[in-house]
């Protein structure tokens, strides 16, 4: 594929992928602030400890959407349509497995909820609410092999559409049902329902797109392909799987320390922070495939050019929005749901510095996915594992809900943060890695210079809600971006970018 088709699938997805989140944004804080209204916090803290509880359930499919995408790229590159419906074919048992063995497991865990759902009162039904759940997660693995083939072709712009549609139509009536009914169990099956119909609706596009992938007649895969697949799924299984348990735990332990409630007031954070970073990875996941085709290619300096302009966008991303999270997070709380919701300074300390070490960290992560090298990575994922949970469970009873949030970024810090992008620079560009450190130093001062301009200036102003907030959100943003525009405006990358912007803009 030339770098012109390249460069506008990979607008195309990003637009698309943009436009998707800044819609269903918008509707998430309004469906999220009628739902605690309507319904309450505690049982916001369910639906996230839920979601966590399922996210560590699905370990059986750890690795697979990774290693599924990895395993495309060469014979979409290639055209090889007997590859790809064998690979199709493969994975779709594959799946069935995966969601026969979550739902077992699922089931199983039912009796040990009660010692990880801490409420002041009593929730009625609650293992049927947590069987609903289970059920959108079996559900969500359904043609999962289908959509995975038309993202890693790099027209996942057709998936955000999808999506997109759906998720608008379903928060719309999820709204108006707590509004009238003020049940969670609707809610919730809507949920599940939504997720049947947008897999269903995905897997329709797929047959159009790909209709040879649906012949029964054609060879399965042969052992020799099957033998690399599950030589990469092992490595990419057991990062995953760390990872998972990483982030599936802060949740659970916060719930059993501190109490589910404030695993409720927690999750508004999370919505927004979980919001910008989707943002931030629609961008970052629509280079993936693009990667890697160029990795197919063997354009090793082509690709360092590109990982080097995705890691000055990254830092500039994560700048700002570092900056902002740390100004305008707790306001946004006290503004969009009341006092009482928000969790303090250092709570919003946590949220940023953790955020700001995943936005920043996204090309090294694009770039490890799509180069395959999750067998050299896998086992520090799994010392950040062991360390977030000790850490966590001894600095969530020191500190309560912020220190179970710092856990998960010293444990990030001390291990892949470091180690991930020195194993990149060494093994696939062949440069010195120290160049990647240079810039986070560079850029953790000019968030701390621009958060300190920032407060400054808004101190002049005297204004009171939501007009001074967005007033604070402006200042704090271009005080950031100006910073960081004397960092980069005048560099390599810049110019490639900025070459780049105008090609798209032509092309519309």
């Amino acid at each position: 594929m030339n770098d012109c088709s390249r460069t506008k699938n990979t607008s195309r997805n990003v637009i698309t992928g943009l436009t998707n989140k800044i819609i269903l944004l918008l509707l998430s804080f309004v469906s999220r602030k009628i739902f605690i209204n309507y319904i309450g916090v505690e049982y916001l803290g369910i639906n996230s400890l839920f979601a966590n509880i399922l996210t560590l359930l699905s370990l059986a499919d750890m690795g697979f959407g990774i290693a599924m995408s990895y395993s495309y790229y060469k014979p979409l590159a290639n055209n090889d349509k007997k590859m790809l419906a064998a690979l199709v074919q493969f994975y779709k048992k594959i799946y069935n497995i995966i969601a026969l063995t979550v739902t077992a497991v699922g089931v199983c865990f039912i009796p040990f909820l009660k010692y990880v759902v801490k409420t002041d009162s009593q929730i009625d039904h609650l293992y049927i609410y947590y069987l609903i759940a289970l059920a959108n997660t079996v559900i969500s693995y359904l043609f999962v092999y289908k959509s995975n083939m038309i993202s890693a072709d790099q027209k996942s712009y057709l998936v955000n559409k999808i999506q997109l549609w759906v998720n608008f139509i379903k928060t719309i009536i999820q709204m108006v049902c707590v509004i009238v009914f003020k049940n969670y169990m609707i809610y919730a099956c809507l949920d599940v329902l939504a997720t049947l119909v947008n897999n269903l609706v995905i897997s329709h596009y797929a047959d159009k797109l790909y209709p040879f992938i649906n012949n029964k007649d054609i060879e399965p895969l042969d052992s020799k392909s099957k033998k690399s697949i599950y030589t990469n799924l092992k490595s990419v299984f057991l990062y995953k799987f760390s990872a998972s348990i990483m982030s599936g735990t802060d949740s659970i332990i916060m719930s059993s320390i501190v109490g589910t409630a404030v695993v409720g007031m927690y999750t508004n954070y999370l919505t927004i922070t979980s919001q910008i970073t989707s943002f931030v990875q629609i961008v970052f996941s629509s280079f993936t495939a693009s990667i890697g085709n160029l990795v197919i290619e063997d354009r090793d300096q082509k690709n360092y050019q590109v990982f080097r302009v995705m890691q000055m966008v990254s830092h500039v991303m994560s700048g700002v929005i570092a900056v902002c999270l740390l100004s305008l997070a707790n306001e946004f709380i006290v503004l969009w749901l009341g006092p009482e919701f928000n969790m303090g300074e250092l709570m919003a300390i946590a949220i940023t510095a953790n955020t700001y070490f995943t936005i920043s960290l996204q090309p090294i992560w694009s770039y490890r996915e799509a180069t395959g090298l999750y067998n050299k990575t896998k086992y520090v994922m799994v010392v950040t594992a062991f360390l977030n949970i000790v850490l966590s469970i001894i600095m969530g009873i020191i500190m309560g809900a912020p220190g179970i949030i710092f856990a998960t970024v010293i444990s990030r810090i001390l291990t892949y943060f470091w180690y991930e992008p020195y194993l990149v620079y060494k093994l696939y560009f062949q440069h010195s890695s120290k160049e990647y450190y240079f810039d986070y130093i560079v850029s953790i001062a000019l968030i701390v210079v621009a958060y300190r301009l920032s407060s400054y200036f808004y101190s002049m102003v005297s204004l009171s809600g939501w007009f001074a907030w967005i007033i604070h959100a402006l200042i704090s943003g271009l005080v950031t971006f100006l910073l960081y525009f004397a960092r980069y405006g005048w560099t390599k990358e810049f110019k490639t970018l900025i070459e780049k912007v105008h090609y798209i803009i032509e092309r519309q």
